[in-house]
This record gives structure tokens, C-alpha cells and sequence, in this order.
């Protein structure tokens, strides 16, 4: 009986998540990627495309740690493993580098799991702090073990040649994780995630196992970084110890908090945005330079701190602003074009 009513349960709850908005935005967004390449195939947008592909990925696995009440520091740590092990598996045992990406992906799984268990009954940003030295640790390991090919960096085995073979891949990819991950912030484990978050101690007063729960977050979230992880690297067509760069442990964070923390759509929207605004200025140094420099002798390429100094100037506005993330103003403005909508199907029955 119990077996029949969680059948029926879960037949509801998946047929009500297909009706609801994000659902729709969901189908939308997969349409896009699809047709955007129809139009325009150079290589610079396909790049664009590919790169807000993989880091939609990596700012989801990002934001479903959040949705579990918890933070990540360091989530290059399981990037950087992801690319890493993914490309020297391919090439020193020879097999798929599909197979290879799996293999990447379980491997940050592993190191997740060994961190989580250690530090899961830590307070949110404590683990946060864990995780920022993992990633030091990840590159001390490197330069340390990892011998000249690990830290001079060296290019992965293709998947499947680049271009628009290897977008639409990247693009299933991105479609796939981030169907997944909705799925399971709309589950039963996703309750448990938002209970957890909202207040631990309630939840543990409700019969919640919160540690065990904590852990399932946190191993899910480096699995799909480590995935990331494993396709960023065939995007860059080169792997070094760059990727576990601090840059790239605050990147998932902003795209998440920029585009709306706890919502599924928020990775979307937040990596689209970052990913334009690094790509479409990178000439940007040439125009400030002249400005700058004689402001700053001792700094050669102003460029790139300002660039970050301006995300993060953008990333405090939205925050004060627009807690929510950029996403609650897409809310808005679908709220106000349904009553619009509503009150002219009124209208038009009097």
C-alpha cells in the first residue's frame, strides 16, 4: 500500500514540476541552444556558448550545496580533480575519454566525501574555509607529486572534435545535469536540503538526519564539479595548475548569487552573464591602460583586477539591491504579463 501511495506521490509531484514556470523556462532555454548555432557558427560564439554550458554546470553543483544550508570556498578543488584525473586516465590507460569524464567526476566524488566526512558537523562557513584550503593543498600536491607534465600543464585528448560536435555535447551535457538537479531539489532529498537550510535545529527536531543529508549535498555537488571540471578543460584545450585557481572557487559563487541563489535558473542566468562580460572584453586592458597607467606604474596589465574589481562591484549592487538575484526580476516581470493576461481574457468575457 505504502509502495503504491509514494508511486502515485511521485506521479503528482513529477507531473506538477512539469507544469510549473521554471519547467517552461527550462524548455525555452534548451530550444535556444539549440537554434542559437543554426544562425551563428563562428568559433569565438561557439566558445562563448560552450563556456556558459560547462559553468552552468559548475555554478548548479555550486548552488545545490547552498540550497543545503552550506558553502564552498574552494569548489576548484574538484574542478581542477575532475580535469585532471579525466585527461590522465584518457591518456595513460587508454581508455574512452567519455569514460574518462565518469571516472573524473567519481574521483572528486571521492575526495568530496572524504572532506564532507570530516567536516559535515561543521557550521556552514567553516566547511567553507576547509574547502578554500583544500584547493591549496590540491596545487601543493601537484607541484609537489604531480612531476613536470601535471605542472608545466599539457592538452587533453579530444572527445569529439571541436566546434559545433563538441557544443552540442557540452550543451546535453549542461541539459541533462541541470534537468537532474532540479529533479532533486524538487525531491523528497531536496526537502530535506531546504529544512536543513532554513533551520538545522528544527530539522533535526523533525526526525531529519542532518549530517547524513549534509554529506549527500555536498558529494552530489563535486560530482557535477568534477564533471564540469573534466569539460572545462576540453574547452581550454589545455590543463594546468591554473584551474585550481581562487578565481575559479569565487566564479560559481557569484554566478549563483548574481543569477539567484536557490533557484535553478540563477547558475543559468548568473554564468551567461559573467561568461559575456570575461568574453567580450577581453581587450579591455588596451582601452584602460592608457588611463590607468600612469596612475599605477608598478601594475603592467590593469585589465584583469579591474574586470574583477567590477564583478564584484556588480555582485555587491545586486546583492543589496536585488537579493533574490536577477532571476526574482524575470519572477516580476512573468507575474505581471500573466495578470496582464488574465485581466485581458476578463475584459474580453465582458
Amino acid at each position: 500500500m505504502d509502495k503504491k501511495v509514494n508511486r502515485v506521490f511521485t506521479r503528482r509531484t513529477l507531473a506538477a514540476m512539469m507544469r510549473s514556470r521554471k519547467f517552461y523556462l527550462f524548455v525555452v532555454a534548451a530550444a535556444l541552444i539549440t537554434i542559437i548555432p543554426i544562425f551563428e557558427r563562428s568559433a569565438f560564439t561557439l566558445r562563448v556558448l560552450t563556456l556558459v554550458a560547462v559553468f552552468t554546470v559548475y555554478a548548479s553543483s555550486w548552488n545545490l550545496l547552498a540550497y543545503s544550508g552550506q558553502g564552498s570556498l574552494g569548489h576548484a578543488t574538484f574542478l581542477g580533480i575532475g580535469g585532471f584525473v579525466s585527461s590522465l586516465v584518457a591518456i595513460n590507460l587508454g581508455i574512452p575519454l567519455l569514460a574518462g569524464v565518469l571516472v573524473g567526476g567519481f574521483f572528486s566524488t571521492g575526495v568530496g566525501l572524504l572532506i564532507g566526512l570530516a567536516c559535515v558537523r561543521l557550521k556552514a562557513w567553516f566547511l567553507a574555509m576547509v574547502t578554500f584550503g583544500s584547493s591549496v593543498i590540491a596545487v601543493a600536491m601537484l607541484y609537489q607529486f604531480g612531476g613536470d607534465a601535471a605542472v608545466l600543464g599539457f592538452s587533453p585528448p579530444r572527445i569529439v572534435p571541436s566546434g559545433l560536435p563538441f557544443y552540442l555535447l557540452t550543451a546535453a551535457f549542461a541539459l541533462v545535469s541541470v534537468l537532474t538537479i532540479y529533479f532533486i531539489m524538487n525531491s523528497k532529498l531536496g526537502l530535506a536540503f531546504k529544512a536543513i537550510r532554513e533551520n538545522e535545529l528544527e530539522a533535526r527536531m523533525i526526525g531529519i538526519n542532518t549530517p547524513r543529508y549534509k554529506l549527500a549535498a555536498f558529494v552530489i555537488s563535486t560530482f557535477f564539479a568534477g564533471l564540469a571540471g573534466s569539460f572545462y578543460v576540453q574547452t581550454q584545450g589545455y590543463v594546468d595548475p591554473s584551474i585550481f585557481a581562487a578565481d575559479n572557487s569565487f566564479k560559481p559563487l557569484m554566478m549563483a548569487v548574481i543569477g539567484g541563489l536557490g533557484t535553478i535558473e540563477g547558475p543559468i542566468i548568473g554564468s551567461a552573464l559573467i561568461v559575456a562580460i570575461d568574453s567580450f572584453l577581453p581587450n579591455i586592458d588596451k582601452y584602460i591602460q592608457p588611463i590607468m597607467g600612469p596612475l599605477f606604474p608598478a601594475v603592467s596589465n590593469v585589465g584583469p583586477p579591474l574586470r574583477l574589481l567590477g564583478l564584484g562591484l556588480f555582485l555587491i549592487i545586486v546583492v543589496i539591491f536585488l537579493p533574490k538575484g536577477l532571476t526574482s526580476l524575470l519572477h516580476k516581470a512573468y507575474d505581471y504579463f500573466r495578470e496582464d493576461t488574465s485581466k485581458a481574457k476578463k475584459n474580453g468575457k465582458t
